[in-house]
């Protein structure tokens, strides 16, 4: 099932901000691979930190956009393409459903013979 989405995503200061703790977290690591130390192993530990808070605040951010409650009296910015097609088929009385019960009544019918 595909979400519903009210919002389009915007690169906000925070987004920036974790690029930024992650690029700094990868130079770090790199660094401490080549030549193990208790400075770049801090480093490393600080920029996850930060990463971490950073991550957890976004992510809030991120969820403003799918959160029906956060968006009441809004239209969605994505259509759902497949909606005209299931609204038909609950208008129709779904006739898949009609022929297994024709074909269900036949068998409990030859069985009474």
């Amino acid at each position: 099932m595909r979400a519903t989405i009210y919002r389009p995503g915007v690169e906000t200061a925070r987004h920036r901000q974790l690029h930024i703790l992650f690029d700094e977290y990868n130079r770090n690591f790199e660094k401490l691979m080549a030549r193990p130390s208790a400075t770049y192993a801090s480093k490393c530990r600080k920029a996850l930190l930060q990463l971490k808070k950073v991550a957890q605040k976004r992510g809030r951010e991120i969820l403003e956009l799918y959160a029906p409650s956060l968006n009441i009296g809004k239209e969605p910015i994505n259509a759902n393409k497949h909606a005209s097609r299931l609204t038909a088929d609950k208008q129709d009385g779904r006739p898949w459903q009609k022929d297994n019960a024709a074909t269900d009544d036949r068998k409990e019918d030859s069985g009474k013979e």
